[in-house]
């Protein structure tokens, strides 16, 4: 009896160094299988020891391995093989909306000059012709579109003064 919980700890240690070694060590799987084998023998000493024993391991073995899985893969993620293995997040600035000259809008923040608008359903910055202040809330129009930044001028404003 001894000698079996000797080689069952042996075992179990060996098991738990191969699955910590994969996650870290690219084996292409060969580490976990022979984790996976030492599992097995185990649980094969567990039930030469004790029926209860065994069955005991063996559910702990089946509940506790897709938590082991989870955690593994999250830590592997993080290491030097796993963050050139795993596609993250794309870098990059995200599209700008698209608003057409002439597009009427209304102010949703002061421009001075710039602010935003909302044109239909998409919200963009702006910029008020000729540096002007022009107040929240008023329609606007789109006259010109420069690195998707609209210049707007107000709706029934005179411009021939300037």
């Amino acid at each position: 009896m001894s000698s079996t919980l000797v080689w069952l700890f042996t075992l179990l240690s060996i098991a738990i160094v191969l699955y910590v070694a994969e996650v870290f060590i690219p084996s292409h799987g060969v580490l976990t299988i022979l984790a996976t084998a030492c599992l097995v023998g185990v649980v094969v000493l567990c039930f030469a020891l004790n029926r209860w024993l065994g069955t005991g391991a063996l559910a702990a073995i089946v509940l506790l391995g897709p938590i082991g899985l989870s955690l593994g893969i999250s830590v592997w993620q993080r290491t030097p093989v796993g963050r050139k293995m795993v596609l993250h997040g794309v870098v990059g600035e995200p599209p700008r909306p698209f608003v057409l000259v002439g597009s009427t809008g209304i102010t949703l923040t002061e421009l001075r000059p710039m602010g935003e608008c909302e044109f239909g359903d998409q919200r963009i910055e702006a910029k008020s012709e000729f540096n002007r202040l022009v107040r929240a809330g008023q329609a606007v129009v789109a006259i010109a579109l420069n690195d998707g930044v609209a210049t707007v001028r107000s709706v029934g404003t005179d411009n021939s003064n300037t």
